[in-house]
């Protein structure tokens, strides 16, 4: 008797001591738990070790999710030890294995990537209409006639990297440094990695030599696997089908003789370079190579051709590449037939561009003898030569010159292209900033509807009233309000605009006295408001008649009602205006205007029943929130991409309100009871 109540009590206790601080067994996993703030087991952080392995995850590139996957991104012994022995592999591989597999990369891999980048961005049917002009055509060698005439039955399929980038690139945004400079690595757009592409596959066919150092083979195939998962998540790639996944096991496979041997023969062929003429001067040699496209230029040069032939010069080898960039930029004048420009300088490289006059040559011989010169004057300095013995290959080839199509796209048409691209390497990267949940000063029940940020102060709309939340002191007050205030808007540092679903009005409240200074009526029930260019849009319903009010905020801080915009749904909550597009939220579909009331697109998902609150970044692309998934949406590219930047992995319930500050990069989120989040978006 004694034992069995020993034994009940120390199962009591036991029972009592893991029931103090239950975890939920949902909470931690993707979907995340289902009852939400009802669940009576702790919601609580798992740490990373803490977490479950992915298991999907098999290495860079095999999960979807990438960085942003919940689950533990860990190799197994096993997988530890293959890539151990991979990595052996990579450092003990020769030259020409080295050379073959950027070969594989830059003939196989760089293709697909810009055809499914364009292809996203600009039909083929539609280019191939563009490209009908005579004049255009007359441009083109037969080989890029064959390839305009597939547009329509084939796609980009038989389309090069060289004939995309001659023609598309006025359809792109611009490099942030140009077209004809190299990337920072904080160049992150479609058009700076389009510009990658073009160039790294440039200088990998114009190398004089099958010769490529450990070092420049890690450093270039970290950049390959950077820019592949950037457009993986771009496409939306599945994880079995992702560029990064490829290139990685590009890196880290064993090639066969024969096929290093094919790949070397396939690449060498591409420019087939040819050593044209050499002179050694103070222990320096001098190799000058000619490509298969240089030579094209050259043969238009001695043929009399009008106009300025524009080609690449690339020197490599043991050089002071400033001094000698400098050397070349003061050899430009009038009387110079090479007239040079700096594209990039790297360690041991530098890239021209150089043009030449049409009738600048009579012969072959006559060019090769002035580019000695030249190149001898730039390369070769008169005192004591500081590496003997030394070799400087320097290659010409042939530049992509960019057509302008006489008859370029309308405006219109150009922001059709650019809105496409405008999702390329959108918001990769989301982190949690700061998670609070605010409180009442009786503590009493919250029901929060919208939030904005203005002059460093939160405000949430309660049904009661406005929270006021001050970030730099950490303090919150309170406005109480008769009517249920449901939407909030910005108007200026210290005003802000509140409208209630069941008034036909808007308020006006100033924050520094707390109290409203003027009301403006409307023609229905208002609901989401939204305050941009210095005109406040109001959504209104009455009847069955669902419109937007325009009000015009004037100089004297006076208001007047102008124009309606009309929308097609029959009913309407959340509206945000930013960049000329209006979005608003109606049941389950996202809709997208412009400000004269001309639908741009839609979008709906049978898993997002229960769209809400909506923000835009100014740039065609807008956050949602969906309160039946627990989830914050990121919807970009017309519609057409959906991913969920937040969920209940993130511990986000039942989200409402939303709102993103493009100076900040801060997007800020609140749920009915009062719990905020705080996300950098960038």
């Amino acid at each position: 008797m004694i034992y069995t109540e020993l034994s009940s009590c120390c199962v009591r206790n036991h029972l009592k001591c893991r029931m103090s601080q239950p975890i939920c067994m949902y909470f931690n996993t993707r979907n995340g738990c289902k009852n939400g703030d009802r669940c009576k087991f702790v919601h609580q952080k798992i740490d990373f070790l803490g977490r479950s392995k992915c298991r999907n995850y098999r290495g860079p590139g095999t999960c979807k999710y990438y960085d942003n996957c919940f689950f533990r991104h860990e190799e197994s012994e096993t997988d530890i030890l293959a890539t151990q022995l991979q990595n052996l592999v990579i450092s003990d591989i020769t030259n020409d294995e080295r050379y073959a597999k950027e070969a594989v990369v830059v003939m196989d891999i760089f293709p697909k990537m810009t055809r499914d980048l364009v292809h996203d961005i600009i039909h083929p049917t539609d280019l191939f209409h563009m490209l009908q002009n005579i004049s255009i055509r007359n441009t083109f060698s037969q080989k890029e006639k064959e390839m305009v005439d597939s547009l329509v039955s084939n796609g980009y399929n038989e389309c090069d990297v060289d004939f995309i980038y001659k023609i598309v690139w006025q359809y792109l945004p611009k490099p942030r440094r140009g077209w004809q400079t190299f990337p920072e690595n904080s160049d992150l757009s479609i058009g700076d990695d389009l510009q990658r592409i073009y160039l790294r596959s440039k200088l990998f066919y114009s190398r004089p030599r099958v010769e490529i150092l450990g070092e420049e083979f890690t450093a270039w195939f970290k950049e390959f696997k950077d820019m592949a998962k950037r457009i993986d998540i771009f496409l939306q790639k599945q994880a079995d089908e992702t560029y990064l996944c490829k290139i990685s096991n590009i890196e880290s496979n064993k090639f066969d003789e024969s096929y290093i041997e094919t790949c070397i023969k396939k690449a060498r062929n591409i420019e087939d370079m040819q050593v044209s003429s050499t002179c050694r001067r103070n222990e320096t040699s001098i190799n000058l190579y000619i490509g298969r496209s240089g030579r094209t230029c050259l043969d238009r040069i001695t043929k009399g051709g009008s106009g300025v032939e524009m080609m690449n010069l690339i020197v490599t080898g043991k050089i002071k590449e400033k001094e000698v960039a400098e050397k070349f930029l003061k050899a430009t004048s009038r009387e110079n037939p090479f007239q040079t420009e700096i594209e990039d300088i790297q360690p041991n490289r530098i890239v021209l561009v150089m043009k030449v006059e049409g009738k600048a040559f009579q012969s072959k011989e006559q060019f090769y003898e002035e580019m000695l010169k030249f190149l001898i004057n730039g390369l070769i300095s008169e005192g004591e030569n500081e590496f003997p013995n030394l070799v400087i290959d320097t290659v010409i080839i042939g530049f992509v010159d960019r057509i302008t199509l006489e008859n370029p796209p309308i405006p219109k048409e150009l922001v059709k292209y650019a809105q496409r691209a405008e999702g390329y390497n959108l918001f990769l990267s989301i982190s949690l900033n700061r998670k609070f949940e605010l409180k009442f000063q009786d503590d009493e029940y919250l029901d929060i509807w919208d939030c904005t940020i203005l002059n460093k102060k939160m405000v949430f709309a309660d049904s009661k009233g406005l929270l006021i939340y001050d970030t730099t002191n950490d303090a919150t007050n309170y406005i109480p309000l008769s009517e249920k205030p449901r939407y909030v808007t910005a108007i200026a540092n210290d005003t802000i605009a509140v409208s209630s679903e069941w008034a036909w009005d808007i308020k006006i409240i100033s924050l520094k006295t707390n109290h409203v200074s003027r009301t403006i009526k409307t023609s229905g029930c208002c609901y989401g408001i939204s305050f941009y260019d210095n005109k406040l849009y109001a959504a209104f319903k009455n009847g069955s008649k669902v419109d937007v009010q325009v009000i015009d905020r004037e100089s004297n801080n006076e208001y007047q009602k102008r124009n309606v915009v009309p929308i097609v749904s029959d009913s309407v909550r959340y509206i945000t205006v930013n960049g000329d597009k209006l979005f608003y939220t109606a049941e389950s579909i996202l809709y997208c205007f412009d400000l004269n009331g001309k639908i741009q697109w839609q979008f709906s998902d049978d898993k997002y029943s229960c769209l809400l609150g909506v923000t835009s970044d100014g740039k065609g692309n807008a956050f949602v929130s969906c309160l039946n998934a627990h989830a914050i949406l990121l919807v970009s590219g017309g519609g057409k991409k959906c991913r969920e930047i937040l969920n209940r992995s993130s511990a986000l319930t039942f989200p409402r309100g939303i709102h993103f500050a493009k100076d900040d990069n801060l997007l800020l989120i609140c749920n009915k009871t009062g719990k905020v989040s705080m996300v950098d978006a960038r």
